[in-house]
């Protein structure tokens, strides 16, 4: 890489000039110990690399190990062996001296190859394979090996003294002469070969955009390629008479190249600076992510409360600790009455202000130690523990408390300037009480709310045993009569029977499809039984659905087989289907699929289907009017019963109902009845009364003027073989036209 000695004989390049002694060495041998100014300026560069190569040798093992940073150091300090070389040999007092000076330089120089390659090859990015590398590090242990074993070392053949070199200050060099061997050529064109190497490396990187490195490069490696044609050029074939200044041009190799070192290690630095502030601030945002997700899994989002989760986790441990220690505890679920209204009519904004402030009273009126928790919506849940270890008192105290909390909810609430009324409702359940866990536990105090909902709201109810059966007994019905609707083999337990009506002259009207269920468990069951909980459920669309179809099946059975049914059929609708948006198209399109005329089917709807939108609804009784349906209403009297919406409506008949049917006697005649009556012909809608079981109700309708009769004197609900049989005897029994009067009647089958 780099040539201490150069060639002194011009012709051929056969001799080679080593020597550099100092005054203290002379031709003839004789030795001067004083070192001159060269040799300490030598022992100066030698300090200088040798003090950067064991900082980059800290430094690349601080790191963790940076090829470049040791590669580097390892050439600082055989750049600091070179220059001792050159002391040594300069300061030799004979020829055996300055051999050993030179052996000890030319082996720095071979082993410096190695660290030089791996430093230009880290330095500027190449990517020199590793073969190429360990190709070079045979080749160098080749010449290493040589250099040791030839007397004259790697670069002669054969080496004697020659003229010493006086320098300008007095200071006198020690010369060799020697014949150049053919490995001291191969050397030589080595280092030459790997200067250019370096350059061309230092030339890419430039390209790259790493101006600055590359410049410090070039300007070292210019420096001592310098270096190395002035002794082959000026020296060696010129014969200038002049020291070999090699050692001394790895002095700005040294500085400028610590320099770039230093400026990377510094902008690496900056950049480990960066990410680690950058890292701290991802992990205080991950730590502030943690503590919200933590937040928004225990605790309530809107009031602050814990939530579902956090409530089932204390809830178990204060239920352990209640059963390890023989006390007990109540859990209180608390159910707003009037939220969904102010919620529905106000927006969600004050619906959300409002349970912030519901949240406040609760936790005012919670006692201490207790749990305050929202489940979602407009649920609360307070969990009381440990109370008194009596199960009596502990309810007693829970039911005082239930009552002090509905009290407080009941008085109106500020909300954004308006004054809003919430009552609520509470189910309580107690444990210890035989549950068996907190998922059981919290079902238990739902069945109560449930229970104080149904009984009228604003109260409290305990959960008992009797709740649970009545609660397994509805599970086990909505499942049955899912299972009735969906499956091939329940569809037997559904079944229509037909009750007829009859005119007050006995003639046909048509009949009224009432819907029975026959559970496999518990034997038939009556509407009222089952059709709540449909609606409840959302199973009567499917309900509804199923009892169309079938109805639609026996008039058109009917008209197949030729029976004596000439009338109307009416269907019962419930509330929730007309409020289905798609009801009316559906109807029509399912009717008129089966092959059935909209005007043979009469829709039978109850006053509760106008309370929540008497718009909406009478929009939906239009178009099935529309359609060619006729429409009846149903139970009329006992609801709420508005003559400004019963002007309004479609209706093509008023059914009264049997509780103003029972009471008709010739003697004691219902004033309702006559009123419902009056109204319904003032409005051209005809009425047909329900519930007439005996000839005196018949006769006083009569004579009121109803239109239709229904109940058990005509005939009671039939299935669909029982109401054909009943055609039959009723068509038999049917007066001639002329001898029909008011007072004729079949005979029930």
């Amino acid at each position: 890489m780099y040539k201490s000695y150069g060639f002194l004989c011009g012709d051929g390049w056969r001799k080679l000039g080593i020597g550099k002694g100092t005054g203290a060495a002379m031709l003839d041998g004789a030795y001067l110990p004083e070192l001159g100014g060269f040799s300490v300026a030598l022992i100066a560069v030698a300090g200088i690399a040798f003090a950067s190569g064991v900082q980059y040798t800290v430094i690349g093992l601080w790191q963790r190990r940076s090829t470049v940073h040791l590669s580097y150091a390892s050439l600082c300090v055989l750049i600091a062996a070179l220059a001792l070389g050159n002391v040594y040999q300069n300061d030799a007092g004979n020829l055996a001296y300055a051999v050993a000076g030179i052996r000890w330089t030319i082996s720095a120089a071979v082993l410096s190859f190695l660290p030089f390659v791996l430093f230009i090859r880290g330095y500027t990015g190449d990517t020199t394979g590793w073969r190429t590398v360990l190709a070079l590090c045979a080749v160098l242990l080749l010449f290493f090996c040589i250099n040791l074993s030839m007397p004259a070392t790697l670069f002669f053949s054969e080496v004697r003294a020659g003229q010493a070199m006086t320098l300008p200050w007095g200071e006198r060099l020690y010369r060799l002469n020697g014949t150049v061997s053919v490995w001291g050529w191969l050397f030589h064109a080595g280092t030459y070969l790997m200067f250019a190497w370096a350059l061309g490396r230092a030339w890419r990187q430039w390209r790259r955009g790493e101006s600055m490195q590359a410049l410090l490069l070039g300007i070292c490696l210019a420096i001592e390629f310098a270096a190395l044609l002035w002794g082959d050029i000026a020296i060696d074939v010129f014969g200038v008479r002049s020291p070999y200044l090699d050692a001394f041009a790895f002095l700005p190799f040294v500085l400028l190249m610590s320099l770039s070192l230093a400026a990377q290690l510094r902008q690496q630095t900056r950049q480990l600076e960066f990410v680690r502030r950058r890292l701290d601030i991802e992990e205080q945002t991950r730590r502030a992510a943690e503590h919200k997700l933590l937040h928004l899994a225990y605790q309530d989002s809107l009031t602050g409360l814990p939530n579902r989760t956090r409530l089932l986790d204390h809830l178990e441990s204060v239920r352990d600790e209640a059963q390890a220690q023989g006390g007990c505890g109540a859990l209180l679920l608390i159910d707003l009455d009037n939220f969904k209204t102010i919620n529905d009519g106000l927006g969600h904004l004050v619906g959300d202000r409002l349970l912030e402030a519901v949240a406040d009273r609760l936790l005012a009126g919670a006692p201490p130690q207790s749990m305050l928790a929202r489940l979602g919506g407009d649920e609360f849940v307070l969990l009381l523990g440990p109370l008194s270890r009596t199960l009596a008192e502990a309810r007693e105290q829970a039911q005082l408390l239930a009552e002090q909390l509905i009290v407080r909810l009941a008085e109106p609430v500020a909300v954004d300037r308006r004054m809003l009324a919430v009552g609520a409702s509470v189910g309580m359940a107690m444990f210890p009480d035989g549950e068996a866990g907190v998922a059981d536990l919290l079902r238990r105090a739902d069945i109560a709310l449930y229970r104080a909902k149904a009984a009228g709201r604003s109260m409290v109810r305990l959960f008992e045993a009797p709740m649970q059966q009545e609660a397994d007994t509805r599970l086990l019905l909505e499942r049955g009569l899912r299972e009735a609707l969906e499956s091939d083999a329940g569809q037997g337990q559904l079944a229509l029977h037909f009750q007829p009506q009859l005119d007050r002259d006995g003639r046909l009207l048509g009949a009224e499809a009432l819907l029975r269920w026959r559970h496999p468990q518990h034997g038939e069951l009556p509407p009222g039984v089952f059709i709540p909980l449909a609606e409840e459920t959302g199973l009567i669309h499917a309900l509804g659905a199923w009892v169309i179809a079938e109805a639609c099946a026996r008039l058109k059975a009917w008209e197949r087989d030729s029976v004596a049914f000439h009338g109307r059929l009416a269907i019962n609708v419930s509330a929730w289907q007309l409020a289905h948006p798609h009801f009316a198209m559906q109807l029509e399109q399912q009717v008129r699929a089966a092959g059935i005329v909209p005007g043979q089917l009469t829709l039978e709807l109850t006053e509760s289907a106008l309370l929540q939108d008497f718009e909406g609804t009478l929009a939906m009784l239009q178009r099935l009017v529309g359609a060619g349906f006729h429409l009846a209403l149903d139970d009329f009297g006992v609801g709420y019963s508005s003559l400004s919406y019963l002007q309004r409506l479609p209706l093509d008949v008023i059914k009264i109902d049997r509780a103003f049917v029972s009471g008709l006697a010739p003697t004691d005649t219902d004033p309702l009845a006559s009123f419902i009556v009056d109204v319904a012909h003032r409005l051209d809608i005809a009425t047909v009364a329900e519930g007439v079981e005996t000839e005196a109700q018949r006769q006083v309708l009569v004579a009121l003027g109803c239109d239709g009769l229904q109940g058990y004197l005509i005939c009671r609900p039939v299935d669909d073989a029982g109401f054909r049989r009943w055609l039959a005897e009723y068509e038999r029994t049917l007066p001639a036209p002329s001898a029909v009067g008011n007072d004729a009647m079949p005979v029930q089958p």
